[in-house]
């Protein structure tokens, strides 16, 4: 397979964050992109004004096949599609070239200049930060992003192929298929259990990922890893470091130093000392590739943050802030920098499970990082590829928190709860469909009707 040469792509889950962005890329390169998604989002909404067609029942995907040739046409799916998936099938038995999307995304990337962002946290607001950077420079560059970036209301950008940025997803090991000439690896935290088993199964692969890395190439890392190459982190024992952290209400300053040098002051817009280091690890990989530290960190101020990672949403009446957070160790970030920014204020969080595998992995872990907040509204987990475990559900995840103002609230419930909550803040988290809860979440707010 020669990833560009095909007159016809279709993507098996088109409205995926990844899936979409490389549907887009393949349309700016003037290829027949077509795809099957079983639910209509924003996403597939934009795609489908892009020029790519997308259907959403089983009829209208099989109408669109059978018009394809095999031989010159790519089936591309997300690990999100289960392998009983109709489609599938389909395309296999009718001998189409079927292709997981990693492994496709590589073979582009690896012909380039390879920046691969992994770690279990931060892979998306590093790689959104970085390409920020390499705009502002004007540098010729693809990056793959997932999510949306503020700057460019997209998951995409394409200012050249002379360098590429990617997020190396660690899930069911994607991403042992890419060749890079730099990795960053932000943090290993246990995940994916149902595809890794252990922590050390995990780390293994990370290792093996490593081992990856062209013959020239660069390792940056958290301070508290070990597989060589630069350091950052909090320590003035790393190579790159942050000192001064001060959390505003709105933002975060900060200074970027290392042993001979003080860079300067950040003033950044994304709030949370995780994402501070998350600016640092992207600074720290631009300064590698001989760009002036002092436009680097103008660059960095001047970004306006990514869809669903800690975005403030509404500021009076009530702060609104909404996050992708679907992992123990991503919530307790949350509650950790709402409490620092707004240590006066009542807090409510709105979290939906994301996974039964993940949420029965985790369920302590998940219950010991929600008790934090004031208050907890819990939706029913969203099930995304899996079909329900028995006995695992967030009835089950609240008996075990350890908070009093806690219940289980239902979609067609959550507005009216509401109405009558008194919370000065209120956090939407999870990786399942919540997000689509937001804006009405946010016209209830500027209504003042809460």
């Amino acid at each position: 397979m020669k990833s560009l040469e095909h007159k016809n792509y279709f993507f098996v889950g088109i409205g995926g964050i990844g899936m979409s962005a490389l549907a887009k890329y393949l349309h700016y390169n003037k290829k027949n992109i077509l795809g099957y998604d079983k639910v209509q989002t924003s996403l597939t909404k934009k795609l489908v004004n892009s020029g790519i067609g997308v259907s959403y029942t089983l009829k209208e995907s099989m109408s669109d096949l059978i018009r394809l040739n095999p031989r010159n046409t790519i089936i591309i799916y997300t690990p999100a599609i289960s392998n009983d998936n109709k489609i599938l099938e389909y395309c296999y038995d009718k001998k189409f070239t079927v292709v997981k999307r990693a492994k496709f995304l590589s073979e582009i990337v690896n012909n380039g200049y390879c920046i691969a962002i992994s770690g279990t946290h931060g892979k998306t607001t590093i790689s959104s930060i970085l390409s920020h950077i390499l705009f502002q420079f004007n540098l010729e560059f693809t990056s793959f992003v997932g999510g949306i970036m503020n700057d460019y209301g997209s998951n995409l950008i394409i200012n050249g192929n002379k360098i590429f940025i990617v997020e190396a997803d660690e899930f069911d090991k994607s991403f042992l298929d890419l060749k890079p000439n730099i990795i960053c690896i932000n943090n290993i935290d246990s995940d994916h259990l149902d595809i890794y088993e252990n922590y050390q199964n995990l780390k293994n692969t990370f290792k093996a990922f490593v081992g990856n890395l062209k013959s020239d190439g660069i390792i940056f890392q958290n301070e508290n890893l070990e597989f060589g190459g630069y350091k950052y982190g909090l320590s003035d024992k790393s190579d790159y470091y942050i000192d001064e952290l001060f959390h505003g209400p709105f933002e975060t300053e900060f200074e970027i130093k290392s042993e001979k040098n003080n860079f300067g002051k950040v003033v950044f817009g994304m709030p949370g000392k995780h994402n501070a280091l998350n600016a640092l690890a992207a600074f720290s990989i631009a300064v590698k590739l001989n760009l002036n530290p002092k436009k680097i960190i103008n660059a960095i101020e001047s970004f306006s943050g990514i869809e669903r990672r800690f975005s403030i949403i509404t500021k009076s009446p009530k702060i609104l802030i909404d996050d992708y957070a679907h992992h123990p160790n991503e919530i307790k970030s949350i509650v950790d920098s709402v409490k620092i920014m707004y240590p006066k204020k009542s807090n409510l969080v709105i979290f939906q499970p994301h996974l039964f595998s993940r949420t029965k992995d985790f369920m302590i872990e998940f219950a010991r990082a929600l008790e934090k907040f004031d208050k907890i509204f819990l939706l029913n987990i969203y099930p995304a590829r899996e079909k329900p475990i028995p006995g695992i559900d967030s009835t089950e995840l609240l008996k075990i928190i350890k908070n009093d103002n806690k219940k289980i609230i239902n979609d067609a419930d959550l507005i009216e709860n509401l109405e009558i909550d008194d919370s000065d803040i209120i956090i939407t988290l999870g990786a399942g469909d919540i997000s689509e809860k937001v804006e009405s979440i946010k016209k209830l707010i500027l209504q003042n009707a809460i």
